[in-house]
């Protein structure tokens, strides 16, 4: 697997600020995100973004400045093993630097105590005269000045150890925030992905906006369509089921809804000069570019890099373990307000220090010793077992894979990745500038196919968008978010539709012509006629002036009553014909008190069979005839409270005795 290498340091130190996602385009597999930042600059600052997921293809990524210039962006993908070392050593230096103080500190206090038991020792004494001697006459004289001066010593030394409590107590809080952070960094779960550091130049307020594609992420169109029949109106409210997996949650952004197929292409590939030579049956083919690259330095060894990685790790958790306060419960048995895990990290410090300082080279820290020690010390491999054969010596391993290369491109937009070397055919030590072009595709190359209910596939080749009608939260992994983006109400001509030879009840269904300049995709609808759910549809493109029929279920209120009259004879001189009548009748009572829009269709038998003729004789009303598939229809209007019927009438004939069948 390969390793990302890190970035090489700037002439400036990167700051990191917030950058909150604001806005959001979704398409049918994937979104466009948009994160923006606030900044004050007096100059050029180099900035460090939040670390984007590994689903965002990085060719994508853009930095756009309001107020200032972005005069250079680099791109590096963080694997999740790589470790910041710079910024742990930069820690521990901290850490020590700070310990370093506690310790001096702790060292006056300790002395100025000491000198404080020895002074409250002192106390006046009676001399002893010999035996023989009388004993001397005291002089209290100058006992005022002596006791002024001890108490004077002691005030001042007693202020001295307050006075390095306090600092004890501030230096331990400002180790315990230290603490905190090697905590994190030496014992926090890492993650991957890409870390986006841009480069800014300008005077007083800039806005930062960071813009990439980034996978797993779609949304299905959804309609609502509620009839008001006593309106003659329809409410089509429009919306889109948003689901995404991305890794990250999507807070009180502006969603923008399209069917756009983005295009993903970033660069045009290079025709180089065909140079026909003198062969035979020669097939011109064009090649890619190549360019010698000078070979990659040689990578740190991995053992070298998984160990200092790891004492830097332990390091960071051992230093972080000692911050302990009193207000924790941690025990305090000399009383200076600082944990006695801490005393013991900064006296191993003393201590270390005082016996091996002679041994400590003053231009390496200490976990880089350790490390270095780890490398030159190996483990001594096990003696070989009795009558096992003499090991032989070890192949030499393969040089490891250059580390890859960050990514960056300058103020003037143009985008360039490093890419690794491959195995070509072109020899080491070559680049492929451009990929191989020809008058077709390349062979490994796939046109998008997208799922039919997908918005790119409803919407028929247009290019449509829908913003959201307020921000939104739509978080990673947590289900399909209904994400509202408008509502209309719309006149509509609303009918029966009836089928007396097939159902007894009456299909409601509404004729709507597209008023607005929109063009809606399909997708799925879901039907009411007022509050009452009348079942689901789904619809088709509607561009706009468009008329199109829903249905809007049963209207069980209208029963239309069929009736069919035949009456037999026969025909002919020589040979004999059955002959039958049919007169079928259909009658509409209208239940409301309004008149009713109807339409009725119908239809009479039709035959491929020269031995049979079928006529139709007439129609009452006059009906709409289709002759191909011997449908009637009729557009009516039933009176309120009142009655329609509509007839019509049709012959058969065949030979005597001939058995029909229906197909």
């Amino acid at each position: 697997m390969l390793i990302a290498s890190f970035l090489a340091l700037a002439p400036v130190a990167a700051v990191v600020v917030a950058a909150p996602i604001t806005q959001v385009t979704v398409f049918s597999d994937r979104a466009r995100v948009v994160r923006t930042a606030s900044v004050t600059l007096a100059g050029t600052q180099r900035f460090e973004l939040p670390l984007l997921n590994d689903s965002v293809d990085p060719a994508s990524i853009r930095i756009e400045a309001s107020g200032g210039e972005v005069r250079r962006v680099d791109i590096a993908h963080v694997d999740e093993e790589d470790f910041p070392r710079d910024e742990a050593r930069a820690l521990l230096g901290q850490i020590e630097a700070l310990d370093d103080k506690v310790a001096r500190v702790r060292g006056d206090r300790d002395v100025y105590s000491a000198m404080l038991e020895v002074i409250r020792r002192l106390s006046p004494a009676v001399p002893v005269a010999g035996p023989l001697q009388p004993p001397p006459r005291l002089n209290a004289g100058g006992w005022g000045a002596a006791l002024a001066f001890v108490e004077g010593i002691c005030d001042r030394l007693q202020g001295r150890i307050r006075d390095g409590g306090e600092k004890l107590f501030e230096l331990g809080r400002e180790r315990e925030t230290l603490a905190k952070k090697a905590q994190l960094l030496g014992g926090a779960q890492r993650r991957s992905g890409y870390r986006v550091l841009p480069t800014v130049d300008g005077k007083g307020k800039v806005s930062l906006a960071l813009s990439y594609m980034i996978g797993k992420a779609r949304w299905y169109p959804s309609y609502d369509i509620q009839l008001a029949p006593e309106k003659g109106q329809v409410q089509v409210s429009f919306a889109g089921q948003v689901r995404q997996e991305t890794g990250e949650d999507w807070v009180d952004a502006a969603i923008t809804l399209s069917t756009a197929v983005p295009a993903t292409a970033t660069e045009f590939p290079e025709l180089l000069t065909w140079k026909i030579g003198e062969r035979d049956r020669f097939i011109p083919t064009p090649t890619p570019a190549v360019e010698k690259v000078p070979p990659a330095p040689p990578a740190i060894p991995p053992l070298a890099v998984e160990t200092e990685k790891e004492l830097l790790r332990r390091r960071l958790l051992t230093v972080g373990g000692a911050a302990v306060t009193g207000d924790e419960g941690k025990e305090d048995r000399d009383g200076d307000g600082v944990g006695d895990v801490l005393d013991e990290e900064v006296d191993r410090r003393t201590m270390s220090k005082e016996f091996k300082g002679k041994k400590r080279r003053p231009e390496r820290s200490r976990f880089e010793s350790e490390a270095s020690d780890a490398q030159d010390s190996p483990a001594p491999p096990p003696p070989p077992a009795a009558g096992s054969p003499m090991p032989q010596a070890a192949p030499e391993a393969p040089a490891p894979a250059p580390l890859e290369e960050s990514t960056s491109y300058d103020k003037g937009g143009s985008f360039a990745m490093s890419v690794l070397a491959k195995q070509t055919g072109l020899g080491a030590g070559t680049r492929v500038l451009a990929a191989q072009v020809g008058l077709a595709p390349p062979s490994g190359y796939r046109a998008p196919v997208y799922s039919p209910d997908l918005p790119a596939s409803l919407a028929g080749g247009y290019d449509l968008s829908f913003p959201s009608l307020r921000p939104e939260t739509v978080r990673s992994g947590k289900g399909a978010r209904r994400v509202a983006l408008f509502s209309e109400s719309w006149p509509v001509a609303v009918e029966r539709k009836l089928f007396p030879a097939l159902a007894p009840e009456a299909y409601l269904v509404a004729e709507i012509k597209n008023p607005s300049s929109r063009v809606l995709p399909g997708g799925h609808a879901s039907l009411f006629v007022g509050a009452d759910p009348a079942g689901v549809a789904t619809l088709k493109l509607v561009a706009s002036g468009e008329t199109f029929t829903l249905p809007l279920g049963l209207d069980r209120a209208v029963k239309p009553v069929r009736n069919v009259k035949l009456v037999a004879t026969e025909k002919g001189f020589f040979s004999k014909d059955d002959v039958g009548e049919y007169t079928v009748t259909t009658e509409v009572a209208n239940p409301y008190p309004f008149p009713l829009p109807v339409r009725i269709l119908d239809q009479y038998p039709v035959t491929s069979d020269k031995n049979v003729e079928i006529k139709l004789i007439r129609t009452d009303p006059g009906a709409a005839i289709d002759k191909i598939k011997g449908a009637l229809e009729w557009r009516m209007i039933v009176p309120p409270s009142g009655k329609s019927k509509v007839s019509f009438v049709y012959t058969l004939r065949r030979p005597k005795s001939w058995k029909m069948r229906q197909d």
